[in-house]
């Protein structure tokens, strides 16, 4: 099943390029991160990366993956937003109560 942690990281690689530097930006370590990504890209079935010598570029499917994945950390974060504003309003509505 895919997470959330696993996008994250998958994000961090497709913007540094890098495992190393991405490893560093989420603070996991290398092995930790290469391994979440390979296991990504088991579950969808799709090579997200082209790896040479120099780091790590997105293929085609990658970067659809990559605006998706920023839509899904987007509600994400969105819902959290949302939830967290109704549970201050209800909290005040309480307080303002006789």
């Amino acid at each position: 099943m895919m997470t959330l942690r696993q996008i994250r990281h998958f994000i961090a690689v497709a913007e540094t390029g890098s495992i190393s530097a991405a490893a560093q930006a989420v603070y996991i370590s290398q092995s930790t991160l290469t391994l979440a990504i390979q296991q990504l890209e088991q579950e969808i079935g799709v090579t997200l990366f082209n790896r040479h010598a120099k780091g790590m570029s997105l293929t085609h499917q990658g970067h659809q993956f990559l605006r998706q994945a920023h839509l899904i950390l987007a509600t994400v974060d969105n819902a959290k937003r949302s939830l967290q504003q109704r549970s201050e309003e209800h909290t005040s509505e309480l307080q303002s109560q006789p």
